[in-house]
């Protein structure tokens, strides 16, 4: 299959799933009161189902198997990612699969900021780790600059705990997300 059909067959599967998966979880949350109740500064009139994150990483998960079975992980040169760089992809999915995990907790259980802020660092780092990094960044009038290991950390924990949060933050309105 050409290389470029894979990012289009990303993006079928998952929307498919996630029109699939909507509707059951909207079900199953309303059925289990995993509600966000109305009121004081919150902008719905009407409880919203609070498991939304659900569909969302379905879709993803599916996707994201499907391509990497189907040879769909390339390197820069075009070739087909195996072996070693394999654990870049269980980086990203494993560590997709934690963040999605803290928050479904948040959304049952309600979990404290800092403990919530705690725990998706502890993902990042150890994601940072097997190779999920910001190794370098492109800046204007010096191009691109190559970072060093004690600035990537934070630079990539920061961004990953930031990219987690700000979907998070988004989702105040049914769908939104």
């Amino acid at each position: 299959m050409p290389f470029q059909i894979y990012p289009l067959l990303a993006f079928a599967l998952s929307a498919a799933v996630v029109l699939v998966a909507t509707p059951i979880v909207k079900r199953i949350g309303l059925h289990s009161g995993r509600v966000d109740m109305p009121g004081g500064r919150k902008v719905h009139q009407v409880p919203m189902v609070r498991l939304g994150g659900v569909s969302i990483f379905l879709g993803t998960v599916v996707a994201l198997l499907v391509v990497w079975n189907t040879g769909g992980f390339v390197d820069a040169q075009g070739q087909q990612l195996m072996n070693e760089p394999e654990l870049e992809i269980w980086g990203v999915t494993l560590g997709g699969l934690a963040f999605f995990l803290i928050g479904l907790l948040d959304d049952l259980f309600g979990l404290s900021a800092v403990s919530r802020l705690l725990m998706q660092a502890t993902v990042a780092a150890v994601t940072w780790h097997v190779g999920v990094d910001i190794a370098f960044v492109s800046l204007p009038g010096l191009g691109i600059v190559q970072l060093a290991d004690w600035v990537s950390l934070p630079v990539t924990v920061i961004w990953l705990v930031g990219m987690a949060n700000a979907i998070n933050w988004i989702d105040g309105l049914d769908g939104l997300a």
